[in-house]
């Protein structure tokens, strides 16, 4: 037994500087690999899922446009992934109505896949409806105070397709013009987009065409509006001060003209001649800016009293 004792130790210091340089390098490689953090990583990325087997006479409720794919692997390798890099396959074919399919994602050779969300995707494949709708043009902004855009759109009608339960509420497409393309050209073309009955947008609705034509007419706004009216005293003489004049008055004109007028000033239109004495009526003169005219002509009642004659004198 005790030989056997000192042969190991013989064995073991038999060349033991060699030895010990063997186990130094084998301590120091080992330690490298387990200090080293660069060797492999792992990494999340977005991957817009790609849909296979669907017609254009399907439609796809609950399809998520991504799925988060996490991988490992070297770590120089996954600094230089992209999203590119990957597929991320949902295979529809044959289906219809409800539907549980898994999305199959391919990494990169020498890539290994962790996980994928959604691993699958629940949904429902509906037929495509279709339905006829008007095609109106709507002005986007303020084309000025005194200008006002008429559109007009071509062609008339448009075809919305989409799931049956949305198609039902579409009652128009609606294309914009902006009011600085109102301004700045005489035509234009622009995409449009499905409205329900309220005015609001209908999402996941497709539209054919893709772009409508575009002209409009600029013609000039007037409005309308009631203002006060004031009547220009008389000068002392053989007139008496107006009677029955109007407090207001409706007039038209241009925005830009009449927005800040609250008072209009009228003068009495007093007849030239000989006159008897009595009561007349005259019409009122409203000084008015130019680009603005009233609906009415008003009048007032005057009593005219001629003056005395003057005495002869001696």
């Amino acid at each position: 037994m005790m030989r056997v004792g000192a042969d190991l130790v013989g064995r073991l210091v038999l060349h033991w500087p060699r030895k010990l340089g063997a186990l130094a390098v084998a301590i120091v490689v080992w330690l490298f690999v387990a200090s080293d953090t660069t060797t492999t990583a792992q990494r999340s990325l977005l991957v817009p899922i790609v849909v296979e087997g669907v017609t254009v006479e399907q439609f796809v409720v609950g399809l998520p446009q991504f799925a988060e794919v996490t991988v490992s692997g070297p770590t120089t390798r996954i600094d230089r992934l992209r999203p590119e890099s990957f597929e991320a396959i949902l295979d529809l074919s044959g289906l219809a109505g409800d539907f549980q399919v898994q999305v199959a994602v391919v990494p990169p050779q020498g890539i290994s896949l962790e996980r994928v969300v959604p691993s699958d995707v629940i949904g429902i494949i509906e037929p495509v409806a279709r339905a006829q709708v008007p095609v109106v043009a709507t002005v986007l902004g303020n084309v000025g105070n005194d200008l006002r855009a008429r559109p007009t759109v071509t062609p008339a009608e448009a075809e919305v397709r989409g799931r049956a339960a949305v198609v039902t509420r579409a009652v128009a497409v609606v294309v914009p013009l902006a009011a600085m393309d109102a301004l700045a050209a005489t035509a234009r073309t622009a995409a449009g987009f499905a409205v329900d009955a309220q005015g609001q947008p209908l999402a996941e609705i497709a539209v054919e065409p893709t772009t409508f034509a575009l002209g409009w007419d600029l013609e000039r706004v007037w409005v309308e509006r009631q203002v006060a009216l004031a009547v220009a005293p008389l000068p002392p003489g053989p007139w008496a001060q107006p009677e029955g004049a109007p407090t207001a008055v409706t007039i038209v004109g241009l925005r830009s003209v009449i927005a800040d007028l609250d008072t209009v000033t009228a003068d009495v239109d007093l007849p030239t001649g000989p006159l008897e004495d009595g009561r007349y009526t005259r019409p009122l003169r409203l000084r008015l800016p130019a680009g603005a005219v009233a609906q009415a002509s008003p009048s007032v009642t005057l009593t005219y009293t001629a003056p005395a004659p003057t005495p002869l004198t001696e």
